[in-house]
């Protein structure tokens, strides 16, 4: 992928510095579209022969497509708009792979993060992957029905290899790797190089990462999973999250590639219902 890459830098300078029809210029782009397509045929192939996971039935808070209704279209655009965001910093900046945290437990980043990935595989140019490194609870993984391994503690025990781990879901564009079954403690999965290499190879298999991470305060996992990754979702909820305990945090979010924060569990009154659904306040990274 790098070579890849290199190439076609210089495919653009060679088309600033020759004319449009010189032969070799066509020679150069010829070789950096074949090579592409190899890259997407491997690629496409590989996806192929992964296990496939037909998620279990998803009902509210989680924002499956047929469920747009009046009481969920607010929580709907809050995604797409998140969506919207994500993508372009995807373009602008090259940003491939987001952890979601948060402060403490129960405060809805299993929640988002699943909506976020649904969200984002129904755009057809994105291939979206859902890891599941909240080893200590597996809520991704037993939500989906993801349960039976390998899965991503298998991958960082060295007992499964990253294709083993990997699930095709029943959404298209979506895919998945679960939490596996620990039997060592996270922190010691997690230790060493492991999960960075995991997370290198998936970017050369998948457009957009959604990493559901543990929560930030009391466990050391949130700080090699972040740096793994090229940014950073901190999950509020509101009337629960308290503003000292974000002051808390403060620490472990300096130096990181932090893009705002997600907002939920504000209740809006829609024909007479309510539904809390999430907001994002994602400005300019920090």
């Amino acid at each position: 992928m790098s070579k890849l890459f290199h190439d076609m830098q210089d495919a653009a300078r060679h088309s600033a510095e020759r004319p449009a029809n010189s032969p070799a210029l066509a020679q150069l782009l010829d070789a950096v579209g074949a090579e592409a397509e190899a890259v997407r045929q491997a690629t496409s192939t590989a996806l192929q022969g992964c296990r496939r996971l037909e998620m279990l039935p998803l009902k509210r808070p989680f924002l499956v497509a047929d469920d747009e209704t009046p009481s969920t279209h607010g929580a709907f655009e809050a995604y797409r708009a998140l969506r919207t965001k994500l993508v372009r910093f995807q373009s602008a900046e090259g940003i491939r792979s987001v952890v979601l945290t948060s402060a403490e437990a129960n405060e809805g980043k299993t929640v988002s993060a699943l909506n976020l990935g649904l969200s984002l595989a129904q755009l057809p140019s994105q291939r979206v992957l859902l890891v599941d490194a909240d080893l200590r609870t597996s809520g991704l993984s037993a939500v989906t029905g993801a349960v039976e391994p390998p899965g991503l503690a298998e991958v960082l025990a060295g007992q499964a290899t990253y294709e083993a781990a990997l699930l095709s879901t029943n959404v298209p564009n979506l895919y998945f790797v679960g939490a596996g079954e620990a039997q060592m403690p996270a922190g010691d999965l997690f230790a060493g190089s492991k999960f960075k290499d995991f997370i290198g190879w998936c970017n050369e298999m998948f457009t957009m990462i959604i990493v559901d991470c543990p929560p930030i305060i009391g466990l050391a996992d949130f700080d090699v999973v972040s740096a793994a990754c090229d940014a950073v979702l901190v999950v509020v909820r509101a009337l629960k999250t308290k503003r000292e305990v974000l002051t808390t945090i403060g620490p472990h979010l300096q130096g990181k590639k932090l893009l705002g924060v997600l907002f939920n569990g504000q209740e809006r009154q829609h024909h007479k219902t309510h539904y809390g659904y999430y907001y994002s306040k994602i400005g300019q990274k920090r």
